[in-house]
């Protein structure tokens, strides 16, 4: 199999926590691009560290969905962690056939919502353990009154556009409340892309959400559809949903 047509060198990869042991209630993701890749192994590299004094959730054995687009296409391909090589570094062994899925264009709004931002050059495995500290706050019985600010998002299920006074972080916490009743929404987002305003002086930055509550991705659903009159909602945000699935 000449997994290198697919998997070119410098090409942006996402990888989709798959294993048996994960908790299935959690979207955990993160991305990475390849060094190195042939029949037999995947090098990739992250721009952030994925640990730092400890390895986190992270140990070989784990089962990734690897997913990329290459020659128009969507392609995904199961692979196993077999080596940390470094903090932003991980060698893969490909399992099996590539497949081709339909990559679809996720449901967009732009809305005006109270919104959290922590931005810090920490390791994804620290922001991680923040991640589940503040999940556990806010669905206590006395959940802590956050101070968020109202901010005009562009939203969708897998992520957020915001505009930021200053130089982004590649990780970042988020804290967005859909008023709908419900705790806050809280996830681990990654910059995807950036680019600087002139005036007024800021950043224009696009992230996805790469640690999440299963049930809150349901709920930015929920939310778009009814922003958007839920014309091809569905439709749109099926791929989305079929990697939540898996």
């Amino acid at each position: 199999m000449h997994y290198d047509k697919y998997f070119g060198r410098q090409q942006k990869v996402f990888l989709i926590n798959i294993s048996e042991e994960r908790d299935t209630t959690v979207y955990n993701s993160f991305t990475g691009r390849v060094l190195l890749c042939n029949d037999t192994h995947i090098l990739l590299k992250t721009a952030y560290r994925l640990f730092s004094s400890d390895q986190g959730d992270l140990r070989p054995g784990m089962q990734f969905k690897l997913t990329t687009e290459a020659l128009g296409m969507g392609v995904q391909l199961r692979a196993e962690l077999i080596e940390l090589v470094s903090p932003e570094e991980l060698r893969l062994r490909p399992l099996g056939e590539l497949s081709v899925y339909q990559r679809r264009q996720t449901a967009r709004t732009d809305l005006r919502l109270p919104f959290l931002h922590v931005a810090q050059k920490s390791s994804l495995a620290s922001f991680q353990r923040e991640w589940r500290r503040v999940i556990q706050d806010l669905h206590s019985p006395a959940p802590p009154r956050l101070k968020l600010t109202e901010t005009d998002l562009n939203l969708s299920a897998g992520g957020f556009r915001i505009e930021l006074p200053g130089e982004p972080s590649h990780l970042a916490l988020a804290v967005i409340d859909l008023q709908d009743g419900k705790p806050p929404v809280c996830a681990v987002a990654e910059l995807v892309w950036h680019e600087r305003n002139e005036e007024p002086e800021s950043v224009v930055c696009g992230h996805r959400f790469v640690e999440i509550l299963k049930e809150d991705q349901e709920r930015l659903v929920t939310l778009i559809r009814k922003s958007t009159g839920g014309s091809g909602t569905l439709a749109k945000q099926r791929e989305l949903l079929d990697r939540m699935g898996s």
